[in-house]
C-alpha cells in the first residue's frame, strides 16, 4: 500500500511536469461543423454517415439533447484532451444554459479518441462510466478496423446514460483490472494537480512550490509515519515542488509574451467556456468531464 500511494504521488508530481515543459498545443480547429456528424477524417462511408446523422438528430428532438460525432485525421501534436476541450468551446455543443452536449471525437493517426461531456450530463455520463464505455464498447471494434460498428456502440450507450440508464461503474465490472480500478483516482489527482500548477503559474513567488511539496511531504508523514516516510517525502517533494513551480511559471510567461491563451492545463482557455454554436449547436460548456482511449 505504500509503495503504490508514494508511486502514484510521484507520478501525480512528475506527469503534469512533463507536460509543461512541452510547447504550447497546437490545436486548429477542423472546420466548421454541417451537423451532428462531422467526418474529417473520412473514415465513415456516406451510407453509414447518413444512418448515423439520422439517429443523433431523431435523439436530440426528443430529448434535446446533442451528441455530436467528429472524426480528425490527427491532432497535430496537441492532447486528445485539449482539443476536445477547444473544439467542444468553438462548436458550442449542447444548449447555452443546459450544458445539454456530448462530443465523442476520434483521432485516426493517432489512435485515440475522447468522450467530451457537458455540465449538464455529467450526473448521468460519469468519467468512470465514459472510460469503461470506451474500453468495452468502442476500442475492441476500433482494434479490428471497425470504426463504424465502434462509434455506433459508443453512441449508443452515451444514448442510454444520457435518458438515465445506469451504466456498469468501475465497481460493477465483471472482470476489473487495475486501470479500471485506479482510474477515478488517478483522475482525479490529475485535476488536482492542475489545480495547483495554474494557482503557481500565476503567482508571483518562487518560493510557492516549494511549500506545496513540503505540505504533501507532510500529509504522506500522518499517513505512514514521519520517522521514514513523512521525511523522505518532504525531502524529496520541496525541490521538486520549486522545479514545478518554476516550470509552470516559465510556461505562463512565454504564454502570455507570445499573446496566446496558456494550456489548458496551467489554467488556460477551455474549462468551463461557452461556444459559438457553429453549425447549428446552441452554445454549450464543457467542464472538462469524460475520458480517453487509445487502440
Amino acid at each position: 500500500m505504500k509503495k503504490l500511494f508514494v508511486t502514484f504521488v510521484m507520478v501525480a508530481i512528475f506527469l503534469p511536469m512533463l507536460m509543461v515543459g512541452t510547447r504550447v498545443l497546437a490545436y486548429a480547429n477542423p472546420g466548421i461543423a454541417t451537423g451532428l456528424v462531422n467526418d474529417f477524417a473520412g473514415i465513415l462511408s456516406p451510407s453509414d454517415k447518413q444512418a448515423l446523422e439520422a439517429k443523433l438528430e431523431s435523439f436530440q428532438k426528443s430529448t434535446g439533447d446533442e451528441i455530436a460525432v467528429v472524426t480528425i485525421a490527427n491532432l497535430g501534436g496537441d492532447t486528445i484532451e485539449n482539443f476536445a476541450v477547444q473544439l467542444f468551446k468553438d462548436w458550442g455543443i449542447g444548449e447555452k444554459g443546459k450544458d445539454n452536449g456530448v462530443l465523442l471525437l476520434v483521432a485516426r493517426d493517432d489512435k485515440q479518441i475522447r468522450i467530451e461531456v457537458g455540465y449538464g450530463l455529467e450526473g448521468a455520463l460519469t468519467d468512470a462510466q465514459s472510460y469503461l464505455l470506451i474500453q468495452n464498447q468502442v476500442l475492441p471494434a476500433f482494434k479490428t478496423g471497425d470504426y463504424v460498428g465502434g462509434i455506433n456502440a459508443g453512441v449508443d450507450k452515451i444514448m442510454a446514460a444520457v435518458q438515465g440508464e445506469v451504466l456498469p461503474s468501475a465497481d460493477q465490472n465483471d472482470n476489473p483490472n487495475l486501470a479500471d480500478k485506479i482510474f477515478s483516482f488517478s483522475w482525479f489527482g490529475f485535476l488536482i494537480l492542475m489545480w495547483i500548477a495554474s494557482a503557481l503559474a500565476r503567482s508571483k513567488s518562487w518560493w510557492a512550490g516549494g511549500v506545496v511539496g513540503g505540505v504533501m511531504g507532510v500529509i504522506i508523514g500522518f499517513i505512514f509515519g514521519f520517522i521514514y516516510w513523512g521525511l523522505l517525502g518532504i525531502i524529496l517533494l520541496i525541490p521538486l515542488g520549486l522545479l514545478f513551480d518554476f516550470i509552470v511559471s516559465r510556461a505562463y510567461s512565454r504564454s502570455k509574451l507570445m499573446g496566446v491563451n496558456p494550456p489548458w492545463w496551467i489554467g488556460g482557455g477551455g474549462f468551463g467556456s461557452g461556444g459559438g454554436g457553429f453549425g447549428g449547436f446552441g452554445g454549450g460548456s464543457s467542464g472538462g468531464g469524460g475520458a480517453s482511449g487509445s487502440w
